[in-house]
């Protein structure tokens, strides 16, 4: 535990080296100074004494007075001034310095890395102002070696009175500190249990929070119902954490009871050699004071070690956090020529499954072609797009872009190559100028080009004020419905000059109207520039140059629509049933 808990030091140094250096001085003075004023106490009453029955020199008393008084005002200055400045500095230079590069590392995450559940934890936590904890942890560290400075101080003073003092008090302080690790053992591993049940909570939370969700529960009297299950997840986690932390505090009460019958014990074993005149009264005096000090280090490194316990595993997430596979880029340009997209016999099988989703799928996306992707429900169409954005990586075969593999592509060539849209849409509480532009920042002030794109995404109605906040969150902002967040979300994927454009259902918040209006827009905006369609929606289909059918994880057929009608096959009994269910009766053209 101490171990790696001694590894934040080597993150402070990290990023602020020589304000690092500074706080452990600071710390380890002020761990020898509690010692040293008391040994100042003992010297400044032994000349006291020597001046006032002997008739001594003032001059050892005047250089004892001295040191007691630069001890004195040292622990006066450092515990306020001093600790204040650089509490804030080291903050600032975390925040200014780790924080960037915790970012910088979600950033460059792999997209199943978000996806694993083993690791949530980790990412939570990293997510959760981790500059903070780390700190937090190391002021634990260095607050229990000044504790132990001190304490180890405190033990040679009392070597002065005789060596069992020192041993005995050293013999003490295993198992004191044995119990405090039992306790906060306890309570760390009740923590980590509950986590699980706090992110229920957290969820169960937000569900009547969220205007969507509460919109549906308030309409089928469901609100009650989730309360009632936050209630009983937030009863059963407050009863386990009441009974643990009854029986961890009785590790607590045995060392405190430990400490009280060793005081009493030197107690008494000093007054007995005062009386008998074994030891000056400035030693008396200073004995007496240092078990007051063992008394209040020895309470206050428990509590620190307690804190470092429940903090400590914050650096194995950290490590663990650093270690998660990133997406790596490769540094290969493409040329000029138009793009062309091809999937080489590319197999997937998402991590922690068994069911292949892909087994070999081979098709290609020539230069601004229109192609549609047809499938039941879990055939692979979203999966195929994922590995095209390279949210995954392929198990075997391979995504070329005019014959070059896309891990060897800079991230900057992908976004010449597609700009998508998923089913699972991001509406952003920000200006509707900001939303759009996320698509291409370049154009983030290029008015002209916003407002083409919002046209583009059947949008074109907001295109008049740009900077308008969109969302609740902004007292001016505009409320969006379900439709005209996806409409926004469009224009995001029109803007960019890519060569195709990816749209994962894009018409399912959109009425049969607005949808037929946005195809027909398509076909106009898209005219040079290649698209790739999934809808389950099989009359949008008809507007692709290439159906490519999947099933089964395999490219069951392919050609345009009137041919896959004149076959017969699996793509024309699924367009025939829907044609039937929404009722059209007009003849295939």
């Amino acid at each position: 535990m101490f171990r790696k808990s001694l590894r934040t030091i080597g993150i402070l140094f990290r990023y602020a080296p020589g304000l690092t250096v500074i706080k452990l001085v600071q710390l380890g003075l002020t761990g020898v100074m509690a010692p040293l004023s008391i040994y100042f106490i003992q010297r400044v009453i032994d000349a006291a004494t020597g001046v006032v029955a002997h008739g001594a020199s003032w001059r050892p008393l005047a250089v004892w007075c001295a040191c007691l008084l630069g001890a004195l005002l040292f622990n006066s200055t450092e515990g306020g001034f001093l600790d204040g400045i650089l509490f804030i500095a080291i903050k600032r230079k975390l925040n200014s310095g780790m924080t960037p590069n915790i970012v910088d590392k979600f950033k460059r995450l792999e997209y199943a890395c978000l996806e694993d559940k083993d690791v949530q934890d980790t990412l939570q936590r990293m997510s959760n102002d981790p500059q903070d904890k780390v700190f937090q942890l190391f002021l634990s560290v260095t607050g229990a070696l000044a504790c132990m400075v001190a304490m180890a101080g405190s033990a040679v003073v009392f070597a002065q009175a005789g060596w069992w003092f020192m041993a005995g008090f050293l013999v003490l302080l295993v198992p004191v500190v044995w119990l405090d690790f039992k306790a906060a053992d306890m309570m760390n591993a009740m923590f980590n249990s509950q986590s699980a049940d706090e992110r229920r909570m957290r969820d169960l939370g937000n569900l009547v929070a969220g205007k969507a969700a509460l919109f549906e529960l308030k309409l089928f009297g469901a609100t009650d119902y989730i309360m009632g299950k936050w209630r009983g997840l937030a009863q059963q986690v407050l009863r386990t954490r009441v009974k643990t932390t009854f029986r961890a505090q009785r590790y607590y009460l045995a060392g405190l009871i430990l400490f009280k019958i060793w005081s009493a014990f030197i107690l008494i074993s000093l007054v007995s050699a005062a009386v008998r005149g074994d030891m000056t009264i400035g030693l008396f005096t200073a004995l007496i004071a240092s078990t007051g000090a063992v008394l209040s280090n020895a309470e206050l490194l428990s509590h620190t070690l307690q804190r470092l316990r429940s903090r400590y595993l914050l650096m194995d997430h950290y490590y663990a956090f650093l270690a998660l596979p990133e997406t790596a880029y490769g540094d290969k340009t493409l040329g000029e020529e138009p793009l062309r997209v091809e999937f080489d016999r590319v197999a997937f099988t998402y991590p922690k499954t068994d069911r292949p989703v892909l087994k070999g799928v081979s098709f290609t996306v020539e230069p601004g072609e229109r192609v549609s992707l047809v499938g039941e429900n879990g055939a692979g169409k979203s999966t195929i797009i994922k590995l095209l954005c390279r949210l995954y990586e392929p198990d075997s075969g391979c995504i070329l872009v005019n014959g070059i593999p896309i891990p060897e592509l800079r991230r900057s060539e992908l976004q010449r190559v597609f700009s998508v849209i998923f089913q699972d849409y991001q509406g952003y509480e920000l200006t509707l100028r900001e939303n759009v532009a996320f698509g291409d920042l370049s154009k983030l002030e290029d008015d002209e080009a916003l407002r083409a794109a919002l046209t583009m995404g059947m949008a074109g109605d907001m295109a008049d004020n740009l900077d308008v906040p969109l969302g609740k969150l902004d007292p001016a902002g505009r409320d969006l419905s379900g439709g005209q967040w996806q409409r926004v979300a469009l224009a995001r994927a029109c803007l960019p000059d890519s060569a195709f454009v990816i749209l994962d259902e894009p018409a399912a918040a959109l009425d049969p109207l607005a949808e037929s209006r946005m195809y027909e827009s398509f076909a106009r905006v898209l005219a040079n520039r290649g698209c790739i369609l999934i809808s389950h929606r099989l009359a949008s289909a008809r507007m692709a140059d290439k159906i490519v059918v999947l099933a089964d994880g395999v490219v069951a057929e392919s050609g345009d629509h009137l041919t896959l009608m004149e076959v017969g096959g699996l793509y024309a009994r699924m367009y025939n049933s829907q044609r039937a269910w929404y009722g059209e009766e007009a003849a295939v053209s």
